[in-house]
């Protein structure tokens, strides 16, 4: 969120439905996509158990707006509970490449243009 991603999420391991998900609209997004899974160690970590990431997480609602940045941006830093899902989705925001100089006119891959001699 700090480093203004167009799309930050997070989502847990143990819940496999909503990770596939979370996955699927990273992969579509376009743009630089930021998700955060949690894992549990099951060798090194007696603490941050399964169990524990269930009780210390919540998914968030249908009716939250992903596109509210100040509120994606407090539920991102709050580690009371924390918030599964698409926290942050700025749609609008240019990528990368659209801000070049070489693609305002040519929108052809630059790898894929002939030299110009």
């Amino acid at each position: 969120m700090a480093l203004d991603a167009s799309f930050v999420a997070r989502t847990f391991a143990g819940y496999l439905d909503l990770t596939v998900e979370i996955f699927k609209q990273a992969i579509q997004h376009k743009g630089y996509a930021l998700v955060d899974v949690f894992q549990p160690c099951v060798t090194f970590n007696k603490v941050n158990t399964y169990e524990w990431y269930k009780q210390n997480t919540y998914i968030l609602p249908s009716s939250y707006d992903p596109t509210d940045r100040d509120q994606a941006f407090k539920i991102a830093t709050d580690n009371r509970k924390y918030a599964l899902g698409v926290i942050y989705k700025n749609p609008n925001k240019p990528v990368f490449e659209e801000q070049l100089i070489a693609y305002r006119v040519d929108k052809t891959p630059v790898a894929y243009r002939g030299l110009k001699v």
